[in-house]
């Protein structure tokens, strides 16, 4: 399946509905290892994420994409770095946009560099995240990153692509402030203001609960699953560690452009109670958008790919001088 058609099965309700019998029904270890994304899997490409930007198969967009760059793209003195006898440089082009494609390079120190990985680098906004686990990935220089949310809940992740500069820094417990940012693979108004769910894990911990409410009933006797969903900010697990269904309110838009490829930047707000909110800009391109044309105030659901970085030293700097 194309990363494209996988994006949209994923926005999707799911399987298809089968008949269930109480044998069927799963037990409650298994219902809580879904609900808490333990079923997702570390997917180690950045090739969805460049479908999602451009609609480009990425084994034609990357070498376009690393020759513009390796020409046009510049660096930041927080963009270069050493790890112990290696060199690493990450070019990113066009200068001005926060949404940028950019290369990173690598080689001995005083030699020749070359193009290691290439990546959409999202300019996120500054949250206050403390670190909770590090998942590097076998090949490249990235790694998927969790950070504490909430206490006794399960780390939120993301990509970071400066893993090999900000990896002394990720250690656990200790909070950092950090650029996040969102890559949506498909956005779409919210709709309705209550859902019935009648197949997930979701209903079928209702259904068990139900049931064992109500001995003697079958599973026909099982009244809907209604869940109000009006005004609610969700952030849920995806089908891979970084990637969250969402839903969530605009609360301002701003458009920006890679070369040719037209995007919005959606920014929202995400509350808690016991901590700060978790600001998240959503850049997405117009052609997932699919004719809907975001405004303030809307309510959205959204698929969408996580990244961060330890905000850079020269951004810090900026930040703390008031510039």
């Amino acid at each position: 399946m194309s990363a494209k058609k996988d994006a949209k099965a994923q926005l999707r309700a799911g399987k298809p509905a089968e008949t269930l019998s109480q044998d069927k029904i799963p037990g409650e270890k298994a219902v809580k290892q879904s609900l808490s994304g333990e079923q997702r899997r570390h997917l180690e490409s950045l090739g969805a994420a460049w479908t999602a930007v451009s609609g480009i198969a990425p084994n034609v967009l990357i070498p376009q994409v690393v020759a513009t760059v390796l020409k046009e793209g510049g660096t930041r003195p927080a963009w270069q770095w050493t790890v112990q006898d290696n060199e690493y440089v990450l070019l990113a082009w066009p200068k001005e946009e926060p949404l940028r494609a950019a290369v990173l390079l690598s080689g001995p120190k005083g030699g020749q560099l070359r193009p290691v990985s290439a990546v959409p680098l999202l300019e996120g906004l500054p949250n206050d995240l403390t670190v909770s686990c590090v998942h590097p990935w076998d090949e490249g220089c990235g790694a998927n990153v969790g950070v504490a949310m909430l206490e006794e809940g399960q780390p939120m992740w993301f990509y970071d692509p400066f893993y090999l500069r900000d990896k002394n820094d990720l250690t656990e417990d200790v909070t950092h402030t950090f650029l996040l940012g969102a890559l949506a693979f498909g956005v779409r108004k919210a709709l309705l203001d209550e859902i019935t769910i009648t197949q997930g894990p979701n209903y079928e911990a209702y259904a068990q609960a139900w049931l064992e409410a109500n001995p003697g009933k079958s599973r026909l006797d099982v009244p809907p699953f209604k869940v109000n969903v009006a005004g609610k900010h969700i952030i849920h697990p995806g089908q891979a560690f970084g990637e969250y269904q969402i839903r969530a309110q605009i609360e301002d838009i701003d458009d920006c452009q890679l070369e040719k490829m037209p995007m919005k930047i959606l920014y929202t707000r995400f509350p808690f109670e016991n901590r700060p909110p978790l600001h998240l800009p959503i850049f997405v391109a117009k052609l997932n958008l699919k004719g809907y044309e975001p405004k303030v105030g809307d309510e959205i659901d959204a698929y969408v790919w996580f990244q961060g970085r330890v905000i850079d030293l020269d951004a810090q700097e900026s930040r703390e001088a008031g510039a």
